[in-house]
């Protein structure tokens, strides 16, 4: 796949999830009002949007490759959402690997891009 043919890809991902989470919002539902407050912000981060975005359950993840099952090459973090606040979670996600607790979506998804920072993408995929 040509470089221009994953950006395309990657937004096309982008804006379905912004599309899927945005308001209103069911009273209490407990996910989607920090979901969407943290993909509103993650959509404006250019290291994100290189990537492809997904959602499981209450959780914003990102993949290089578009392959979301394969989590093992891709240890990415991600950030976990609900009405207490938000959790930055290194790989593999979960509570032991909490690396963030807070009531900020900017302070969640400026510690992510500042992990991200230290970890390679895999290699392009054709």
């Amino acid at each position: 796949m040509a470089i221009s043919g994953k950006h395309s890809e990657c937004d096309r991902t982008w804006r379905g999830a912004l599309e899927t989470w945005r308001p209103p919002h069911q009273p209490g539902d407990w996910v989607s009002p920090g979901v969407w407050a943290v993909l509103q912000l993650a959509a404006e981060e250019p290291v994100l949007r290189q990537l492809f975005v997904w959602t499981s359950m209450n959780e914003v993840h990102v993949s290089a490759t578009g392959d979301f099952r394969d989590y093992s090459v891709e240890p990415f973090p991600a950030i976990a959402a609900s009405t207490r606040g938000f959790v930055v979670m290194t790989h593999p996600w979960g509570p032991d690997h909490a690396v963030l607790e807070t009531t900020e979506p900017a302070a969640a998804l400026e510690c992510m891009v500042r992990l991200m920072g230290d970890q390679e993408t895999p290699a392009e995929v054709e």
